[in-house]
């Protein structure tokens, strides 16, 4: 498990390393472009928050063991925070498995 620590609280979101891998990947992309939006978690306790990522809210990202990416994921998860609604990740289509990925090894922003 991986831990995704979001603006000044002491209490770390608990994220699977395998989602947690993906988020990275779409969050730093995100906000290297200086593009905010809204992101919908599942919390440990069975509900969801919905945090609003900004380059200026301190984001930490904790790692246990890095996942192989999934690119149509990644494209999928990019898509939809780049709507309206941002990315929910406890839509059912983020929650399939990303097992059988492959391992990219570069990737334009």
């Amino acid at each position: 498990m991986g831990y995704l620590t979001y603006g000044n609280t002491a209490a770390p979101i608990e994220v699977d390393d395998e989602l947690l891998t993906h988020l990275r990947l779409v969050i730093v992309t995100k906000l290297r472009r200086n593009e905010a939006f809204p992101l919908t978690i599942p919390l440990a306790d069975g509900v969801s928050e919905t945090l609003w990522l900004h380059a200026s809210i301190p984001l930490r990202f904790a790692i246990e063991d890095e996942a192989p990416i999934d690119r149509p994921l990644i494209v999928a998860m990019m898509n939809a925070a780049s709507s309206s609604g941002g990315l929910d990740v406890t839509r059912a289509e983020f929650a399939r498995s990303t097992g059988g990925s492959r391992r990219l090894h570069a990737m334009s922003a």
